[in-house]
């Protein structure tokens, strides 16, 4: 008999205007090498996504349609965060006055219609938070992704009807008197966090 393999998408960022050191970047070439391609029997596909809104349709939805994963991890920078923070909704706002990698901006300000305000996590938002604890990371809920693309992506994963979630990493510490954590922190928190996720998933 044969069993289909469950497969998780795992997606960070590129640099773009404002972070020209995107840490989720790094991350996707690091947690292969940390978890490996299965974990629990499940699969793991790591992504790097543009930052640009074009790449939103190009790039992303057609993964997302050409993989067809039983969940997506998003992991994405914000500069003004101090601490992880897992996003529990998208909200169907976009930003034009904030260029992407290209120097573009949306076309509209909202994502989608507007009688539709936002979307849900579909992803354990609890669960994940505490397993990135257990990293040593300090880890939050949180109710506002902003109004960029990391919003973005996560209102379309979440209307895709894929279970997603968005996790939102700090900018790295520069210097001793900065204390947000470092990159290993960030790593081993984001492999515990990978690791219920599949558990959970199993």
């Amino acid at each position: 008999m044969n069993i289909t393999k469950k497969t998780i998408l795992v997606t960070g960022f590129s640099p773009f205007p404002g972070a020209p050191v995107n840490p989720t970047q790094q991350l996707m070439a690091r947690l292969p090498k940390r978890l490996g391609r299965h974990q629990f029997g499940i699969e793991f596909v790591f992504k790097v996504l543009p930052t640009t809104w074009a790449g939103r349709q190009e790039v992303t939805s057609r993964l997302r349609e050409e993989l067809d994963p039983d969940a997506i991890v998003h992991f994405g920078v914000d500069g003004t965060r101090r601490t992880m923070n897992i996003e529990t909704r998208a909200v169907n706002r976009a930003t034009r006055v904030r260029p992407d990698a290209e120097g573009a901006s949306p076309a509209m300000p909202e994502l989608g219609e507007r009688r539709e305000r936002a979307r849900v996590s579909g992803l354990p938002a609890r669960a994940l938070r505490d397993a990135a604890r257990t990293g040593g990371a300090p880890a939050n809920l949180s109710t506002d992704a902003g109004t960029y693309l990391c919003n973005a992506t996560l209102w379309d994963s979440i209307g895709s009807g894929i279970p997603s979630i968005f996790i939102h990493v700090p900018s790295l510490p520069k210097g001793r008197s900065d204390h947000r954590p470092s990159y290993p922190v960030i790593e081993e928190a984001a492999v515990r966090l990978l690791q219920e996720t599949a558990r959970r998933l199993k």
